[in-house]
């Protein structure tokens, strides 16, 4: 698919995620299952940090992946959100419950790359600290690899 498509969130009803494309009904019908993949991806990333599932997350990272930002699993080093070890290192430093919530704001989906903005509120407590509260603004860069999405870029920031 190489036709460009960009979805809005806000005010777009469930269900009417290509209804303004002017994709023909096969593409739009592709577009429809991308999105529903890239939305699950990264809406089940969230739920994988509160369970602390860090095999999950690294399989959802492509080798070298680049990884920017404030939190884990987003750290400045190439490849490590891959790195579940570190991952599991980070998890058994927080005490209590991870609290982490996704709302996608947009997915623009151009072939086998798409990008996914977001806005996440994180909530967690360091060993014997205070409990660290962040909202973040993240671009997740996906690309599609042997018919499923994963996680090439992540670029978050604090808002």
């Amino acid at each position: 698919m190489s036709q460009h498509t960009s979805i809005r969130r806000p005010g777009v009803r469930r269900g009417d995620m290509t209804k303004h494309t002017g994709l023909p009904p096969d593409l739009a019908r592709e577009a429809r299952i991308d999105m529903a993949e890239i939305s699950w991806i990264v809406s089940k990333r969230g739920a994988a940090m509160r369970a602390r599932d860090a095999d999950w997350l690294a399989a959802r990272y492509v080798p070298g992946a680049t990884v920017v930002g404030t939190t884990p699993p987003v750290t400045r080093i190439a490849d490590a959100a891959r790195d579940a070890v570190r991952l599991w290192e980070w998890f058994e430093l927080l005490q209590g419950r991870i609290r982490w919530s996704v709302r996608i704001e947009a997915v623009d989906l151009a072939g086998d790359r798409a990008v996914c903005r977001t806005v996440e509120h994180v909530s967690y407590r360091v060993l014997r600290g205070r409990r660290v509260h962040l909202n973040l603004v993240t671009t997740i860069g996906l690309r599609r690899d042997a018919d499923s999405w994963r996680i090439a870029s992540e670029f978050a920031v604090d808002a």
